[in-house]
């Protein structure tokens, strides 16, 4: 005759709580696992995923040489091709001396940031006796920006810049009667062009 088996007393609790030890340990390594995947970003198979989100030149236009909303135009580029009525506002007179606007003049009440209109490299900072304190900057796509009447230059020759930055602040002239001035004015392959024909154009349509 077979004997039966008989536990002892603690055998049971003590196979219940190895039991319950095991079940939250499982858990807890789970949890941990799932909290690692969270934390994790995944990416397309191709670092050359044609669909990622790239700055183009496309999305890149050329800015205005001023941030301030209180900045006017007081004397328009001279355009040959205009009717004589906007000519006339793109007439500077000094002394006795009648000069066709060869960019745009702005003005305010108050002084304001002058700022790069695109990427570039300061070419040249100068004085000129009419214009006042000048730099010039060369960009890309054979474009050079000019910015004259200028006060507190925070430029230097060879510098870079970024579109955008501030380079200067307004300044007076001898051709103004305002304090806060700009005078703009952009070449484009050498030549003088109109800058409001340029201003806000995506730079890939130079």
């Amino acid at each position: 005759m077979k004997k039966k088996l008989v536990l002892k007393p603690f055998v049971l609790p003590t196979l219940y709580i190895l039991m319950v030890i095991a079940l939250m340990v499982m858990s807890t390594t789970l949890i941990y696992k799932g909290d690692e995947e969270d934390d994790l970003t995944y990416v397309s198979d191709s670092i050359f995923d044609n669909t990622l989100p790239v700055v183009g030149e496309n999305e890149i236009v050329i800015l205005k040489p001023f941030t301030s909303d209180k900045v006017s135009i007081t004397s328009s580029y001279y355009n040959y091709q205009a009717e004589s009525s906007s000519q006339e506002n793109s007439i500077i007179r000094y002394d006795d001396t009648y000069l066709q606007n060869s960019g745009i003049t702005y003005s305010s009440d108050e002084e304001f940031d002058i700022v790069s209109v695109m990427d570039g490299t300061v070419t040249k900072i100068y004085y000129n006796e009419l214009l006042g304190n000048i730099v010039e900057i060369t960009h890309d796509k054979n474009l050079i920006s000019v910015y004259q009447m200028l006060d507190d230059i925070s430029v230097k020759v060879e510098q870079k810049v970024t579109r955008g930055e501030v380079i200067a602040k307004s300044g007076s002239s001898k051709i103004t009667s305002s304090n806060y001035n700009l005078h703009f004015e952009l070449m484009k392959d050498g030549n003088i062009v109109d800058p409001n024909t340029y201003i806000g154009k995506n730079i890939k349509e130079l």
